[in-house]
């Protein structure tokens, strides 16, 4: 069995990891109890991803996914921890990103009335992270076709028939629900955008046909 499953988990560092998460509006995970009184939730965005990509306690790991839909000024970091680390939390982070992206593409038009927003968490800077593994990039059947390449990625390496795809999707619908509770004015802007993108894939979807 990989080193990925038989990681030790730390409970206090999960409670925290929690707790910090909730300030950056993550609020749909519930922790076993809170941090110990006096740790700190206040942490940069660098050592925060370091800190998730190396927790070894996949439903906080995925929660990474939900961040950045929320947050994609935060591409910066993450191409900064690519840089800095190594080993599995690098492949974690990087596994994440895609994900990330693939499920933004995936659910764009949904996200985009809940968040009140487009979703913008970058692709282009992150490209050689698909070319790497040999997955489609997400622009591929809108994200449908990469995440079930990454998986099987995915199990090829640890040698295991996991579900990721689950883990990941189960991220955006508890991710969904939390913000769509919110019942967000969409911008006139934003619809007439989404407007904009079904009719070009409603084109292409028409021109494959013809062909």
């Amino acid at each position: 069995m990989s080193t990925r499953l038989q990681a030790d988990i730390d409970p206090v560092e999960i409670q925290t990891l929690i707790a910090i998460l909730r300030e950056w509006g993550i609020y749909y995970l519930v922790a076993s109890a809170p941090p110990p009184a006096g740790t700190s939730t206040t942490v940069d965005p660098v050592e925060l991803l370091l800190r998730l990509a190396s927790c070894s306690f996949p439903l906080v790991e995925n929660a990474t996914i939900s961040l950045f839909i929320l947050h994609p000024e935060l591409a910066p970091a993450a191409q900064e921890v690519l840089q800095r680390c190594e080993g599995e939390p690098r492949e974690r982070l990087a596994v994440l990103i895609l994900a990330t992206l693939y499920l933004q593409r995936w659910w764009f038009f949904r996200l985009a009335f809940a968040l009140g927003r487009l979703s913008t968490f970058p692709e282009e800077p992150f490209a050689s992270l698909w070319q790497e593994r040999q997955v489609p990039p997400p622009s591929t059947d809108g994200g449908r076709a990469g995440l079930p390449a990454l998986e099987k990625y995915l199990q090829r390496r640890y040698g295991l028939p996991l579900n990721f795809m689950a883990d990941w999707q189960n991220q955006i619908d508890h991710l969904l629900e939390q913000e769509e509770a919110k019942r967000r004015v969409v911008p006139l802007k934003v619809i007439e955008t989404l407007r904009k993108l079904s009719q070009q894939q409603l084109q292409a979807l028409s021109g494959k046909e013809q062909c």
